[in-house]
């Protein structure tokens, strides 16, 4: 490959990175022209087809890739995603667990010469260990009751600031930190927490059927605390707010900025209280300076205190959000929350109306594609969350 060529390729990524999808098909599509074996050409234009829901020029490119190179792990691993995707689940998880071979996925993997655990196989005790981020944890964590009804001992390795939430709700499954030092010798099976749904979820039906609800539960004296600092008065509509995502690559992608979600502070009586963590919340005070209007802070850490975060949601008449960690905690609370999804992530794509099948307290408000503006989504975001305030009221 000329340098020339590697140009091409680069200033190709280059644009899909930067969600210029139209632009960078052409050059990956020039590249294909010159070199039509360069499978990661394929990948790459498949990949900007799939953000703009062409999924016919999707499928078109990866199964070329495949023609090509059947052992592609990335091909496989992101074919199997917009699989899951589209809800042919069968095949969707068989070629997500390529993600463990793919140089695209940074999750690390559990080192350990234990069998993979399977249903029937009689076994008596697993380890389940976490993978990537904290939504992804709390979302596979919805069927941590289905594989217990296999198995007599489960033990969850998570990350820690969720150990308390889980374990409350889930009193005859052990939750550990995710980077503890386990012993083998202490089960028979394994298997990471991201697999689970391979055993369990073959159709869409079974979302609903084997995946569970309200599954974490928060502390009863955090609640207390934050309502005092809160000072919440009769009548308000409490509103907890997120507005950006922080993940890796992607957070740009599903982020929507402050000054665009205006209209929220339209709806009567309405409190607006910070959800936001990490970079974004900086935007808070230059907001609040040039519209005047106020974001309710607490002393709760809204990275590091997810118990403190869970509190504040239980105290919301509502949460609205981007797809971000907030709402995988506040649709496992089961809090009414209000979602502005940037079509990114394969599980929102399952849904009744506008709610999600994982997690029924949820709604979303699905952008058209990944350049589409946000605009007709928060107008009719705001246009039924003031419905539900005004309903509230007239109770």
């Amino acid at each position: 490959m000329n340098r020339s060529i590697q140009d091409i390729f680069k200033d190709s990524l280059k644009m899909l990175d930067e969600d210029k999808f139209e632009e960078c098909i052409g050059g990956f599509t020039t590249l294909i022209d010159l070199h039509p074996i360069v499978i990661a050409s394929y990948v790459q234009r498949g990949r900007a087809h799939w953000e703009m829901r062409r999924w016919d020029k999707a499928y078109e490119d990866f199964n070329k890739a495949f023609t090509f190179d059947p052992d592609s792990a990335d091909a496989k691993w992101t074919m199997g995603l917009m699989e899951l995707q589209l809800g042919n689940f069968k095949r969707g998880w068989k070629l997500y667990e390529e993600r463990w071979n793919s140089p695209s996925f940074k999750s690390p993997r559990l080192k350990t010469r234990l069998p993979d655990w399977e249903p029937c196989k009689g076994y008596k005790s697993v380890l389940v260990w976490c993978e990537q981020g904290i939504g992804d944890q709390i979302l596979y964590g919805s069927l941590l009751f289905a594989l217990k009804t296999y198995t007599e001992k489960v033990t969850v390795m998570i990350d820690i600031r969720l150990i308390g939430l889980f374990q409350r709700n889930y009193p005859d499954i052990n939750f550990i930190r995710h980077d503890s030092k386990v012993q083998n010798s202490e089960y028979d099976s394994q298997i990471a927490i991201g697999s689970i749904g391979r055993h369990f979820i073959n159709k869409v039906s079974d979302i609903e059927e084997v995946g569970d609800v309200k599954y974490i539960l928060p502390d009863q004296n955090r609640i207390e605390q934050v309502k005092q600092e809160l000072d919440i008065q009769p009548g308000e509509f409490v509103v907890g707010l997120s507005w950006a995502s922080t993940a890796p690559r992607i957070d740009k992608h599903k982020s929507i900025e402050l000054k665009n979600l205006l209209g929220l502070w339209d709806i009567p009586n309405i409190k607006i209280v910070n959800l936001q963590y990490g970079k974004p919340d900086y935007d808070i005070e230059p907001f609040e300076s040039e519209t005047g209007k106020i974001i309710h802070q607490t002393t709760v850490s809204n990275f590091f205190d997810l118990e403190g975060v869970a509190a504040i949601m239980s105290l919301c008449d509502a949460v609205v959000s981007v797809s971000n960690a907030n709402v995988h905690i506040a649709g496992a609370l089961g809090r009414p929350t209000y979602v502005l999804d940037a079509n990114k992530l394969w599980y929102w794509n399952h849904k009744i109306g506008r709610n999600s099948l994982f997690y029924p307290s949820v709604r979303l408000y699905p952008r058209d594609n990944m350049n589409a503006p946000w605009d007709k989504q928060v107008n009719k975001l705001i246009e039924e969350l003031r419905a539900y305030a005004l309903s509230r009221h007239s109770r």
